[in-house]
């Protein structure tokens, strides 16, 4: 069994999570598969046909945010729930990333946190060693 890449962390008003990764690249990931699993616990089912999401930003830490965002917008607005994400490329300002996306399903998948947006309240992303750190928060 390996341990996931990230951890939760509790706030008195918001819920967040610490990652962790050996790149950049490795650390947009494990933010994206915490942010999943905090918002969705998603039945059995085939990964949807990928899509290609390119986001840009001022620095790397707004990248992060606008990244999740993404993702959240895709299933508020679209009803789509994200099953896997592998980053292609990423920058200082731009990731470009392919996500396996699918409808999410009344009778197979539950909401577990209704989330209202990624904050950047004691957002943080840097490097320890070498391993890449970041923080994240959500308003729910």
């Amino acid at each position: 069994m390996t341990s996931l890449p990230y951890r939760i962390v509790e706030h008195p008003a918001d819920t967040g999570f610490e990652v962790w990764g050996d790149s950049v690249a490795r650390l947009f990931e494990a933010a994206a598969m915490a942010f999943f699993d905090i918002m969705w616990r998603l039945g059995p089912s085939r990964k949807g046909p990928p899509r290609i999401i390119e986001v840009t930003a001022g620095d790397r830490e707004e990248l992060l945010v606008n990244f999740l965002e993404e993702f959240h917008y895709l299933y508020d607005a679209e009803g789509l729930v994200c099953t896997g994400v592998e980053i292609l490329t990423i920058t200082e300002r731009k990731v470009t990333a392919r996500a396996w996306l699918r409808d999410f399903n009344d009778a197979m998948d539950l909401e577990l946190l209704s989330v209202k947006a990624v904050t950047y309240h004691q957002l943080f992303i840097g490097k320890k060693n070498s391993t890449w750190e970041g923080r994240v928060f959500l308003d729910i």
